[in-house]
């Protein structure tokens, strides 16, 4: 960003790295699980958890970038966070009620974490949040 200082480049970068590192780790860790997830031995269980590791990792390093920004990126950066919860509870409601009249919503867990992602993602074009 234009008139950035080095430490906050340097600080934004760090954190752009770690969450495509998470994301990566994320992305092969769920691979596996969809290739090898399916067969009855003691590993499944391993597999179910690794997927669960680098969104750890994610969300520790998003909390320790939420505490590196000043004041004003903080007040940018959370109504996107805010929008994101919001849309990712009624799209859960949505389905637990689609669910209890006895349609099926496959993979809505994905869909709900897409909702809010994007709102957030979106929410934040608006606000003029950082790009963290």
């Amino acid at each position: 960003m234009e008139g950035e200082s080095p430490s906050e480049l340097r600080r934004r970068r760090g954190f752009q790295i770690r969450m495509w590192v998470g994301s990566g780790l994320f992305v092969l860790t769920f691979f596996a699980l969809s290739a090898w997830g399916h067969q009855s031995t003691p590993w499944r269980w391993v597999l179910v958890v690794l997927p669960l590791i680098p969104f750890v990792w994610m969300v520790a390093a998003t909390v320790l970038r939420v505490r590196q920004m000043d004041e004003y990126q903080v007040k940018l950066f959370f109504p996107g966070l805010a929008v994101g919860f919001v849309v990712a509870m009624l799209v859960s409601v949505v389905f637990g009620v689609l669910s209890s009249a006895g349609f099926a919503v496959p993979n809505g867990g994905w869909l709900i974490c897409i909702a809010g992602v994007l709102s957030w993602q979106i929410t934040n074009l608006f606000t003029g949040a950082p790009h963290a």
